[in-house]
């Protein structure tokens, strides 16, 4: 790859920058997540199965060599951008609200593979799903709500485990979000860089637990959220551009007492135009730092011509080292790759009956 190519490779870029456009083929884009509002996919006026399958068509063809990865946040529940003509399955809490555990996380897997074929068919490969946050367990505010599965460190864990898994066996790579934990904060981390203000302790033995179970059941891509974490030393940068979060935490040993998870799977930015990112840092240094900080997929920078243009001048300079992004293009590119071998199933079953069915054993 040249250095404009591994640079793009490393790059998902918003659907709104990147549909209609020839920005894939031009800045030689690693993804594409489809974003919208109201299930209107951009892109499309009605957000239908059909239509979103033809915007994901129109991208693929701008890479023909190369499958693109495209990403989508389908959580069910509160966040959802599938909506139009597609499955109405369950999200976490009314899963989590499901008394037997057992049964309960059976049909999670059962849910979150079936969500999966309903992706792979209109194209998505990627879902930025299962959510692994904890919530408090003394019922504080929470900015992460129902999109978590409860305040149970290692129930949510038995949950993320097994929506990983479910989604995984379809052949749709899954992302854990938002690491190092975010489900005990009430800000909004869209808006401001809050504070995860607890102990390595303390983050050992719930925010770690559901992301540890994840990793274990093998998930393809960790998403690193926007806050500090004074207890690994970082107290003003945000931990999705920190180095001990990324690198020592999430992809290492650890450090000051937390417990690494020795992840060694896709390590990928929340969206660069949250607010935590996007009012400190330019798009080209919110993408070096992202790097330095070892991130290997980032996520919706602010402009991703000029993301591009500052990798590459980071790697002429000497300030971004050559392996680093190598590896980390590598690793998107691996994805990439396998993506092609995964069977894309029919349109036909798009909230099928039995699909339907499925989810009826929850909604009752």
């Amino acid at each position: 790859m040249t250095d404009a190519e591994l640079a793009g490779a490393v790059i998902m870029a918003s659907s709104a920058d990147a549909v209609g456009t020839d920005a894939v083929q031009r800045l030689h884009l690693g993804g594409v997540i489809l974003m919208g509002s109201q299930g209107i996919v951009d892109g499309t006026d009605g957000g239908t199965p059909e239509q979103v399958a033809a915007v994901t068509a129109a991208l693929q063809q701008q890479s023909p060599d190369l499958p693109v990865l495209v990403g989508t946040d389908q959580e069910y529940g509160d966040v959802t951008r599938l909506v139009n003509g597609f499955t109405e399955f369950p999200g976490a809490s009314t899963l989590a609200d499901m008394g037997d555990t057992a049964t309960a996380t059976a049909l999670t897997e059962q849910i979150a593979a079936a969500a999966a074929q309903e992706m792979l068919a209109v194209g998505i490969t990627v879902d930025f799903a299962p959510d692994a946050d904890v919530l408090p367990d003394d019922g504080s505010p929470s900015s992460i709500g129902d999109r978590s599965y409860g305040s149970d460190p290692e129930r949510v864990g038995a949950f993320v485990a097994a929506a990983v898994k479910g989604y995984q066996s379809a052949g749709l790579a899954a992302s854990l979000k938002h690491f190092p934990g975010i489900g005990g904060i009430a800000a909004d981390t869209h808006q401001s860089l809050p504070e995860l203000g607890v102990s390595c302790e303390t983050w050992n033995a719930v925010g770690a637990v559901p992301m540890r179970a994840g990793v274990d059941a093998g998930v393809a891509m960790v998403m690193t959220g926007h806050v500090t974490l004074p207890a690994i030393g970082e107290d003003t940068v945000p931990t999705s551009l920190s180095a001990g979060a990324v690198t020592d935490l999430l992809k290492g040993k650890g450090s000051d007492g937390c417990e690494g998870l020795g992840f060694t799977g896709i390590t990928v930015t929340d969206s660069l135009q949250m607010a935590p990112v996007a009012n400190s840092f330019a798009s080209g240094s919110a993408a070096v730092q992202a790097l330095l900080a070892g991130q290997d997929l980032l996520l919706m920078p602010v402009d991703p011509a000029a993301a591009v243009t500052g990798i590459v001048a980071a790697l002429a300079s000497g300030d971004l080292p050559r392996e680093r992004l190598v590896d980390a293009a590598t690793r998107v590119t691996a994805l990439r790759v396998a993506t092609a071998d995964v069977t894309r199933p029919s349109m036909d079953v798009i909230d099928s009956q039995e699909h339907r069915d499925l989810a009826a054993q929850v909604w009752g």
